[in-house]
């Protein structure tokens, strides 16, 4: 994984015009959804132009009053001032502090429209801050390196109401296709264009033709091969993509996406990516899914990767119970480890019974010397929760009586 500077990135003067910029180009888009967000920047700055007429300071041309609104988002007055509050580009990060900045932005958005609104006015748009919320994850304004997939996606909704995705999938599915044979890593804006039609398509936009062919579920299959080589380049942004992807897949009901967007908030992301609760949330779901599965082992291509999911369900899963402190909660995941490790044993994959008796028994002679001491330690743990203690104890009675 690329290493994090260990001096972050400030949001400096570059990085802000960078962002102005993007602003600009975000409202002269004209979106459907944010139409009311462009004529409220075009008001203000027209306000702004007839205020400096005023004072003799105006020329011709009425300018953007984008650097105001990026002033506003940071709690500026002026756009000058912003370089001097010294702070990390969001690439340096975690996900948690990442999601505070936005709503922060979000909030101070709103409320810098509400204030300014009456004397342009304007009549602010119903659900307001929920507007500035989805406008600002579309705008990323303290990010270095921007991702497009947010305005791709309103890209593809207008494509969708002019009846033009059939015509996206005809011109992707085969550049898709082309490179999933060659293990290239596909440029940013196909990959893109491809997740926000898999997003916003139904058989009715589609075309029951495409919906209905082989070609469609190829797409989707293709799309992961996508996200797999982003993931390996271990690269920031190609593995902040990946999990876009993944994200995106596991939500069209492909069950193996979601063991593999797992994974990257467990161990494949940046350091300052990577989210264990994250990770617990989406293998808890994808663990649903799959017992709730008519056709479970249809879910995997190989009889591997139907263990590696069970390896990963387990090792989140531990790691979960290593942090945890609430009783209750470490009886729930020593019940969820020891459930699916025995079923995997069921299953016959090997190493699964090994870990379930590690934790049930762990004194049996077998058991020692090999390589089981984190269970041991984890066992450790479980003794000093009486709860989790008991059950263990009852299934351990339980488990040899059966090996007898």
């Amino acid at each position: 994984m690329q290493k994090i500077n260990v001096t972050p990135r400030l949001f400096d003067s570059e990085v802000l015009n960078s962002s102005e910029k993007r602003l600009r180009i975000l409202l002269e888009a004209n979106h459907t959804k944010f139409r009311s967000l462009t004529v409220f920047e075009q008001k203000l700055g027209e306000a702004e132009h007839k205020q400096r007429k005023a004072q003799g300071k105006a020329g011709k041309k009425v300018l953007p009053a984008t650097k105001t609104i990026v002033a506003a988002i940071f709690g500026c007055e002026y756009f000058k001032d912003i370089p001097k509050l010294a702070i990390p580009v969001d690439e340096h990060l975690s996900v948690i502090e990442l999601n505070q900045r936005r709503a922060q932005q979000a909030s101070l958005l709103n409320t810098f429209i509400l204030e300014k609104s009456p004397d342009l006015g304007l009549a602010p748009p119903q659900s307001l801050y929920q507007l500035c919320s989805e406008f600002i994850e579309m705008w990323q304004p303290t990010t270095r390196t921007y991702d497009e997939l947010v305005q791709t996606i309103y890209y593809a909704l207008e494509a969708q109401s002019a009846g033009k995705l059939p015509d996206w999938f005809n011109r992707l599915s085969p550049q898709l296709e082309k490179a999933s044979w060659n293990s290239e890593v596909l440029p940013k804006a196909l990959v893109y264009e491809a997740l926000a039609l898999l997003k916003v398509a139904d058989e009715a936009s589609l075309t029951p033709a495409i919906w209905n062919s082989l070609a469609w579920p190829l797409m989707r299959e293709n799309l992961g091969i996508a996200a797999t080589c982003l993931a390996n380049t271990a690269e920031f942004s190609k593995t902040i993509r990946a999990t876009n992807i993944l994200e995106l897949l596991w939500e069209s009901g492909i069950i193996y996406a979601g063991i593999q967007l797992a994974r990257m908030y467990h161990d494949l992301l940046a350091p300052n990516r990577l989210n264990l609760q994250r990770a617990d949330e989406v293998i808890s779901q994808v663990f649903k899914q799959y017992e709730a599965s008519s056709n479970r082992s249809g879910i995997f291509t190989t009889s591997d990767s139907h263990a590696e999911f069970f390896m990963t369900y387990n090792t989140i899963k531990i790691n979960v119970l290593r942090e945890a402190q609430d009783p209750f909660q470490v009886f729930q995941l020593t019940q969820q480890i020891l459930a699916a490790g025995t079923y995997a044993a069921r299953l016959g994959f090997e190493g699964f019974a090994a870990c379930v008796m590690s934790i049930l028994a762990p004194d049996l002679p077998e058991l020692q010397g090999q390589g089981n001491e984190e269970i041991f330690a984890l066992r450790q743990k479980i003794s000093r929760y009486p709860l989790a203690e008991a059950f263990c104890k009852a299934s351990a009675k339980l488990a040899l009586a059966n090996r007898q």
